[in-house]
């Protein structure tokens, strides 16, 4: 872009008030889901360069869409990132030439919260959507076209690639440009077009290649810095039912000033998504303590009105069965329901846990509380593929007030014995994603929080982070 429950003792329990449990797997159901649009982050090297602390980075954001950005044509057709990485040749990918690993790292980062991965065509600079204009105009867009052996060869070396946005800022053909974006519906591909001027060109486009293509465009990325600055998608950006999800740049808005110009253009007009721009410019980078994308991803979110999509885990299966959903860690190993059971005691709390081989532990995201007045939280969670320190827990109640607070988990295996963290099971193995075990000792620990009991509790935000899931919780008065 141009951007250039009951302790034994009946004593401590006041038998006056609700104790109730509710387990995860039941709880998945109820899960407070985002709203139906994307909250993107856009970066260029940092996401195709193979820096494992970036894609980890990205996988725990709470941004739900990973826009990697810019896709250059030639004159030829061939693609290329940044006039770094190139993509196709001569219709061939040959992405695997340079960064052997994008494909594998586009997979993991949607091990967590983002859930669509886009590539961004275009730029302030001339050339890539003459290029296509030209290409679309003396070859078409057939199956022998070279565009179409492009995005044919993309779609089957990086599957993960779910849409194409269209970041065209001084070519503002319509006629190539449907042709062009009806060719990657019919690939499979989405669209989103990307916007900071013209308005009535946009709009006019999103309409011809819907009614060509129903459905391709599902999403508006419009620009409201640099040269966009001033845009509102409350105002003179009508694309009738396709969302519109507005941008802002970090140079310009921190994350409370990113999440104050969410939640205004939410009340204004219901926006349900909102993207940001740079990452190239935060990578690594830290806010106030906090990881800095993360607290761009959670201000975001928190400014629409919702918290990050909740990704739902199989944590827990029955010794002996082979299973490919990457299990608890995502690396193929989960707890042991023959271990576990279907239900454990723990503070006095009786916790029922998700049937096996489903999905019966949350990371990320909010879940739904059952609603009344209790004065003690308590969760079994863990944290996995390491030590995860200082996540934040937030209880939400239904008056619109919070209490948050700051909990370090230990990994499963690798016990640290952290300010309020309990041994709660003991287990002496795992199970492999092959169907045998891991005959060593892990842990699922016991956090117990206060929380203020002269409030009606409604749900729970978990961390974004997909190294830390909670199996269970109970709601109590002590």
């Amino acid at each position: 872009m141009k951007r250039i429950a009951m302790q034994s003792s009946g004593l401590r329990r006041k038998a006056a008030l609700l104790f109730f449990i509710s387990s995860l797997g039941f709880a998945c159901g109820s899960a407070s889901a985002q709203s139906t649009g994307y909250t993107g982050i856009f970066g260029g090297g940092p996401l195709y360069k193979h820096v494992a602390s970036n894609i980890s980075e990205i996988e725990n954001s709470g941004f739900t869409e990973v826009v990697v950005w810019s896709v250059e044509v030639s004159s030829t057709g061939d693609l290329n990132l940044n006039g770094e990485f190139p993509l196709t040749s001569g219709g061939s990918y040959v992405g695997n030439n340079t960064w052997p690993s994008f494909a594998s790292d586009l997979a993991t980062m949607k091990q967590g919260t983002p859930k669509r991965i886009t590539l961004s065509i275009g730029s302030s600079n001339v050339g890539d959507w003459q290029d296509i204009k030209a290409l679309v105009n003396a070859q078409g867009t057939g199956t022998s076209s070279i565009l179409y052996k492009d995005f044919q060869a993309i779609k089957a070396a990086l599957p993960e690639v779910d849409a194409i946005d269209f970041d065209d800022e001084n070519s503002y053909d319509a006629a190539s440009t449907t042709a062009f974006a009806v060719m990657l519906g019919g690939l499979g591909y989405k669209v989103e077009v990307d916007p900071y001027t013209n308005a009535s060109y946009w709009t006019s486009l999103v309409s011809s290649i819907n009614s060509q293509s129903p459905g391709t465009v599902d999403g508006v990325h419009l620009q409201t810095y640099s040269g966009g600055d001033g845009n509102s998608p409350c105002s003179g950006w009508d694309f009738g039912s396709v969302p519109v999800f507005p941008g802002v740049w970090d140079a310009d808005d921190t994350p409370p000033a990113a999440q104050s110009a969410m939640s205004g253009w939410h009340s204004q007009c219901g926006i349900t998504g909102g993207f940001l721009w740079l990452y190239d410019d935060i990578a690594g980078k830290t806010y106030n303590g906090e990881d800095e994308t993360a607290a761009y991803g959670n201000a975001i979110n928190a400014g629409l009105g919702g918290s990050t999509t909740t990704t739902e885990i199989y944590g827990i299966y029955s010794d002996g069965t082979s299973f490919s959903t990457g299990g608890l860690d995502g690396n193929g190993y989960a707890y042991s329901a023959n271990l576990l059971g279907t239900s454990q005691t723990w503070n006095g709390n009786t916790f029922t846990l998700g049937a096996a081989n489903t999905t019966n532990a949350m990371s990320g995201g909010t879940i739904s509380l059952t609603q009344g007045q209790y004065s003690e939280l308590s969760i079994l969670a863990s944290g996995f593929n390491g030590n995860q320190a200082s996540q934040t827990f937030t209880v939400n109640y239904t008056d619109g007030t919070s209490t948050t607070f700051t909990q370090s988990l230990s990994d499963w295996f690798t016990p640290q014995n952290y300010p309020n963290e309990s041994k709660a099971i003991t287990m002496a193995y795992r199970d492999t994603s092959s169907g045998t075990t891991d005959n060593r000792t892990f842990y699922l620990y016991g956090y117990s929080f206060s929380i203020n009991g002269t409030k009606t509790v409604k749900s729970l935000t978990l961390p974004n982070n997909r190294n830390v899931a909670v199996l269970s919780y109970a709601l109590s008065n002590p």
